[in-house]
């Protein structure tokens, strides 16, 4: 038999292999269609994500422009005393005859606008289960000269320091005459019996949570610009329930508050 008389042998086909690969081919095929089915699902998602996102942000805006428009009205508003919104320093100071109209109220003298505030605010600290004390109210012009030239003279010899020295580590504390808050009478100074200091205590984590719901603000917080005066845990200032939570909300000292409304 010559070559050309062989016969070609026939290639015999696998019938596992044949089998395998098209079952890869039908998983292919069903990723695919899968793949189509959910591809346009998860852009709808995205997309409805997106819409939300966009919803939300426009209501947030729209809630600062409205909180603006009510801060910016409830500083105009007639019946606040403008004295809520003073600020007291040594740019803007009170004259020796300033005298507000007093009450008593918690063993201090303090503004009639803020007594019942005042009250229900130490009576809401003891329901709560915390014994506030009012320590300080209104303090006079001549009280404030006494106060301020006593402290110098104290920090000067215990400190062996000059009265500029000691002048100038004072007033972060201690304003001269003219230039305290307490002489408008809408300012206490708070505290609470107890071992540990007023701001690491439980009492005083209460009170700056809650004494925006009565009007009131830290004045002197951890801030750069709170009116030239250091940090002051005990010092509550009376600016009524609107400027409170205005204060509050925008995260500002009272300071920052003022000037923003000023600059409207």
């Amino acid at each position: 038999m010559n070559r050309s008389q062989r016969r070609i042998k026939p290639y015999k086909i696998s019938r596992g292999s044949f089998e395998e690969r098209k079952l890869r081919e039908d998983k292919r095929y069903e990723t695919q269609k899968a793949l189509l089915f959910i591809l346009p699902i998860v852009m709808v998602a995205v997309l409805l994500v997106g819409l939300y996102f966009g919803y939300m942000g426009y209501k947030k805006q729209e809630e600062k422009i409205r909180e603006i428009e009510h801060a910016s009205e409830a500083a105009a508003a007639p019946d606040i005393d403008p004295m809520f919104l003073r600020t007291v320093n040594s740019a803007y100071p009170l004259t020796a005859d300033y005298v507000p109209e007093l009450v008593d109220s918690c063993g201090v003298k303090v503004s009639p606008d803020i007594k019942s505030s005042l009250e229900e605010l130490i009576s809401a600290a003891k329901n709560a289960g915390y014994d506030l004390t009012v320590t300080d109210g209104y303090i006079s012009f001549e009280e404030q000269k006494e106060h301020y030239e006593n402290a110098v003279k104290d920090y000067k010899k215990k400190n062996k320091v000059s009265v500029v020295k000691a002048e100038a580590t004072v007033r972060k504390t201690i304003p001269r005459e003219g230039e305290s808050e307490f002489q408008t009478g809408l300012i206490v100074s708070l505290d609470s019996d107890g071992e540990e200091k007023f701001e690491k205590s439980s009492a005083y984590s209460w009170l700056i949570k809650n004494c925006t719901s009565y009007g009131f603000i830290l004045r002197y917080p951890e801030k750069e610009n709170a009116g030239g005066m250091g940090f002051s845990p005990h010092a509550f200032r009376y600016v009524g329930t609107d400027h409170a939570y205005y204060i509050t909300a925008y995260d500002m000292s009272f300071d920052e508050y003022v000037a923003y409304l000023n600059a409207q």
